[in-house]
């Protein structure tokens, strides 16, 4: 039986990340389906409990080498791990996981990263240092390949496959809770629910007031709206700051909290999701929820291109005008952007399932399975 640990941004609240691994779980147990899968968490307790794994603190050096000295195969978890916007420490800490594997000499598959943005020079050496030194490199988007290659990293071919995320099937997501959530807020409401994901992101503001606007004629349009932090300790303040902005009464911010499942559930209740969060708008497309997506970061413009569609605008710079203007094609036509995201959807599946038969590739290759 294979052992494979996983690494990567997890047990931080995050419920992008954490759909990551759901998928990353979800796809390899289908491929080996007597797999024993553990995970580095910065909540240990909480991961296993929700995602029945065998989880360990991600902060603690002896039982990390202990772990991968068990296993057979390190799997650096999909999202944007090697990114340094704010600081070198995310490069160098899981290229520092990377390279204890080496030295344990155990395989090490980059499993859907997206890369970037990457502005520091030490960080580009690091990831030429240690990442051509990697066994398979899947990448979630052609530019995160890209910037790769531009970092120097030519040793190992790089093969393009989509977001983990998009390989949950919606027959595992019970909407149920989402429902029963929406009903809670507004009972007995037969209006279309719009749900709006969106997070802090630099010293940006004005977007706020650009997405009252929006919010207050969607209500007038006859929507109910509904603020949904993707992660908590995050998006929970902006999207307060957003409502108190607003002319129009009746948006509510959920604010209670929730795990990525229940997320799901809830998003999957809805009729149309407008997100700043990535995993919002992935979500909503394994879900075929129609959805828009406000760019903060170019892997939100590479993932709506990906299924045929453009970005509703960028946080700097966002105007309620332009907003408007592509946001509402979409909501006048919800079945056609259904369709829309249908015809594209599969591809990615297809595409996003190829970092597991590679990962079992590479186990056969070692003679593990």
């Amino acid at each position: 039986m294979a052992r494979i640990i996983i690494s990567g941004y997890y047990g931080f609240d995050n419920a992008g990340d954490d759909t990551v691994l759901y998928g990353i779980i979800s796809s390899l147990t289908r491929y080996m389906p007597e797999v024993e899968l553990t995970v580095l968490s910065n909540t240990p307790a909480e991961t296993e409990a929700l995602f029945g794994i065998r989880a360990f603190n991600r902060w603690k050096i002896k039982p990390i080498i202990a772990q991968l000295k068990k296993s057979d195969l390190l799997v650096m978890g999909g999202g944007s791990l090697l990114q340094d916007a704010t600081s070198p420490r995310s490069v160098m800490y899981y290229l520092g996981i990377v390279m204890l594997a080496k030295m344990l000499g155990k395989p090490v598959i980059f499993y859907a990263q997206g890369v970037g943005p990457i502005t520091r020079q030490i960080s580009k050496q690091f990831i030429r240092m240690v990442v051509n030194r990697v066994d398979v490199i899947t990448v979630r988007d052609e530019q995160s390949g890209q910037d790769l290659k531009s970092f120097g990293v030519k040793k190992v071919p790089i093969h393009v496959t989509a977001d983990p995320a998009v390989t949950i099937s919606p027959d595992q997501i019970d909407t149920t809770f989402g429902k029963q959530l929406i009903s809670r807020y507004r009972p007995d409401s037969t209006r279309p629910v719009m749900a709006i994901s969106v997070r802090p992101w630099k010293n940006e503001q004005q977007y706020k007031v650009e997405i009252a606007k929006f919010a207050d004629e969607a209500i007038h349009r006859g929507w109910d709206i509904f603020f949904l932090p993707m992660q908590r300790s995050a998006d929970l303040a902006p999207s307060i700051d957003i409502v108190n902005l607003m002319k129009e009464k009746g948006a509510f911010v959920v604010d209670e909290p929730l795990n990525f499942k229940q997320i799901f559930s809830f998003l999957g209740a809805c009729q149309f999701v407008l997100g700043m969060r990535l995993h919002s708008v992935i979500l909503a497309a394994v879900m075929n929820i129609p959805f828009a997506g406000i760019s903060y970061d170019p892997k939100m413009d590479r993932f709506v291109q990906r299924l045929g569609m453009k970005s509703a605008g960028h946080i700097k710079g966002l105007q309620y005008e332009s907003l408007l203007s592509n946001v509402e094609r979409l909501m006048d036509d919800l079945e056609g952007t259904k369709q829309r995201i249908h015809a594209h959807i599969g591809k990615l599946v297809s595409e996003a399932e190829k970092s597991s038969r590679l990962a079992v590739e590479l186990l056969r290759k070692n003679g593990t399975l």
